[in-house]
């Protein structure tokens, strides 16, 4: 007898067997009616983002709502041109056949989305899943429900349910989801659970996409300018209240100028939420207890282990607040430079020569999702960019860099597998089938063929020599 997740998944496969490749214009109808569901829904989203995550109306409009808008438009903008089948040359030894790349879709994707960006991170990704023809089973987060709940509506009364299914639920659904023989993966949250679902995936060798973190520093020599550092870590760092994946999670600060560098974030800081950041409608939230606990833990972590507050360290357990908290005199022992920050906690190293900087991010546990470079000086930056391995950079910005949709998104080993965004969102969703095609009457093919008499053999000897 199967369950009711076994029966969502065996509609959508169905549906899928009945028509596995659905045409440009019914893609475009679909993305079409999605664009409208958002705009139908676009108050109550905004709602509950500030419900779940204490989001500003404008942060979440700018940070989550608006990509959404952008993306939708985009992908059904370029649809027809990403569809479109891929020539590739003949070679001569195939003269007579034609070879192209035919992108088609997968079949039955997952998404499983995390609760940070509840809204962007769910949708994004079922946006490309869509546009390449796929029949989607969407898991939206738990720890934000109203947001879920609210994403379901809108799915659930805008698309057919022949195309998209919406599962609402804990760890354990997302787990008897991910043992599923789905045709392709698509998880974004934390490198623990990608772990597990690569384990789950391996049982049918299911592909993966999967967008996870890693500690991602931020380098400023001396010759960067301060204000330009300030406004950039300023607003990466306590977007969302730090819980971003690509936000700064450590500073690597040359070491005459971190006095310049704290008292111009804390000025920033101050300028963007008051000096009394608690009473701001303009700063988040931390999304749950359990998520307040960690952070607490990790802060006390690294006093007791004798790091030191430069600016900050505020918190209320009752209203789930953690202010914007620089800390000082970090060994790589600490919680904080083992795990992920994951929230507004702003760890500072310093170093001295240009040398030191990518020993210090490999002694970190895995690769950044993202490496940022505050720096005037070519040469360095140039060499940190050689000695260094991160999934995403930003010159002189921080967290942008996923913005723009021409501009592959994903991070490497422990931080994330495969790319998304735009074009590559979709060729991930994509299977892309190579097929050469006789056009000719006669080709060079027949060559190959035996018997080989003498004329072949000598014929062959000139081709492997002189082609």
């Amino acid at each position: 007898m199967s369950t009711p997740l076994e029966g969502v998944f065996t509609a959508l496969r169905s549906a899928q067997s009945a028509h596995p490749i659905p045409t440009y214009k019914e893609r475009k109808a679909v993305l079409t009616d999605m664009l409208a569901g958002l705009r139908a829904h676009e108050q109550r989203l905004l709602d509950a983002l500030h419900e779940d995550l204490g989001k500003s109306e404008s942060e979440a409009r700018l940070t989550e709502y608006f990509p959404i808008r952008k993306e939708i438009q985009y992908i059904r903008k370029h649809l027809g041109d990403w569809m479109r089948p891929e020539r590739r040359n003949t070679p001569i030894q195939l003269v007579g056949t034609r070879s192209e790349i035919v992108p088609q879709p997968k079949g039955v994707v997952l998404v499983i989305a995390p609760w940070n960006f509840p809204l962007l991170l769910t949708i994004k990704p079922v946006i490309a899943a869509l546009a390449a023809g796929n029949r989607v089973v969407v898991k939206p987060p738990e720890h934000t429900p109203a947001t879920s709940k609210v994403m379901a509506e809108w799915l659930t009364s805008c698309l057919p349910e022949d195309w998209v299914q919406v599962v609402l639920g804990g760890a354990e659904e997302a787990a008897a989801l991910t043992e599923m023989p789905f045709d392709h993966i698509f998880f974004t949250g934390g490198t623990e659970t990608g772990r597990k679902i690569m384990r789950a995936a391996a049982a049918h060798l299911t592909p993966l996409t999967l967008e996870m973190g890693g500690k991602s520093p931020a380098i400023i020599d001396s010759s960067a300018s301060l204000s330009n550092v300030a406004k950039r870590v300023a607003w990466g760092k306590a977007l969302n209240a730090g819980q971003v994946c690509i936000a700064p999670d450590y500073l690597l600060v040359e070491e005459g100028v971190l006095d310049g560098v704290v008292s111009a974030l804390s000025a920033r800081w101050a300028q963007c939420f008051t000096s009394d950041v608690s009473s701001s409608s303009e700063y988040g939230r931390i999304v749950n207890d359990a998520q307040f606990v960690r952070l607490k833990e990790t802060l006390d972590d690294a006093l007791q282990r004798g790091a030191k507050v430069l600016h900050g360290g505020r918190h209320d357990r009752a209203q789930r607040f953690m202010e914007p908290t620089i800390l000082a005199d970090i060994t790589p022992d600490m919680r904080i430079m083992r795990e992920e920050v994951f929230g507004p906690l702003l760890p500072v190293m310093t170093w001295q020569d240009p040398a030191e900087v990518p020993g210090l991010i490999s002694d970190t546990k895995d690769q950044p999702l993202s490496l940022y470079i505050f720096s005037r000086d070519r040469r360095r930056r140039k060499y940190w960019l050689n000695n260094t391995r991160s999934g995403t950079v930003g010159m002189g910005e921080t967290v942008v860099q996923i913005a723009n949709p021409d501009l592959p998104f994903g991070g490497v080993q422990a931080s994330g597998l495969g790319r998304s965004n735009g074009k590559a969102a979709f060729d991930a969703f994509s299977n892309k089938r190579s097929i050469l095609s006789k056009r000719l009457p006669f080709t060079a093919v027949p060559l190959s063929y035996p018997p080989f008499g003498p004329a072949k053999a000598v014929l062959a000897r000139w081709i492997s020599r002189h082609l």
